[in-house]
């Protein structure tokens, strides 16, 4: 399947079925040796029907881990990381997608992340990605220290069985759907 036909399905599920698929994702990755090991962690802000990533940032700042959203700078078409300072302090960007308002942006080093939990439209268990088109994630990823561990969440009907990745393309070390837990390479 294509990323577009992909995103279509994806589209296409319920808001229920979202909710509880995302519940299941969660529960798979909070009970992970990485994510109880880390103390600061990227996550993206979950948008339209993506795997919901608030009740992991709340599990995050439950359990005293320091969370980091990405802004994405549209000029340079990169992530730029930002302190998360709590969920009034968002407003949705000219995508829709939450971002800090502009009064509460707190740029942060990369080098502080220890675990980064990743969107993607499209996935095969070797890690491989294919997101959204920007190539923002990409220099994000490339930008990072190498020992952080990069966990992609997704619904498993975005699994596939081969993405020929592109030179640039960093690949994922796990990815976490409602029904597994893949580590994508040794």
């Amino acid at each position: 399947m294509t990323r577009k036909e992909i995103l279509s399905l994806r589209d296409s599920i319920s808001i229920e079925e979202v909710a509880s698929r995302s519940e299941e994702i969660k529960s798979k990755l909070i009970s992970t040796p990485m994510y109880a090991e880390a103390k600061n962690i990227f996550s993206f802000l979950s948008f339209n029907k993506e795997v919901l990533t608030k009740p992991i940032i709340n599990d995050c700042l439950q359990k005293g881990k320091k969370v980091y959203i990405p802004i994405c700078n549209m000029e340079i078409r990169e992530v730029v990381l930002c302190s998360f300072d709590g969920w009034d302090k968002l407003r949705p960007n000219r995508m829709g997608i939450l971002e800090p308002a502009k009064d509460s942006i707190r740029i942060s080093d990369r080098k502080v992340l220890d675990l980064a939990i990743v969107p993607g439209a499209v996935f095969d268990k070797a890690g491989n990605r294919i997101g959204y088109g920007g190539g923002y994630y990409d220099k994000f990823f490339s930008s990072l220290k190498k020992d952080i561990v990069k966990i992609a969440i997704c619904y498993s009907f975005q699994l596939v069985d081969h993405i020929a990745p592109d030179p640039h393309d960093v690949p994922m070390d796990y990815i976490i759907t409602e029904k597994e837990i893949i580590r994508c390479h040794e």
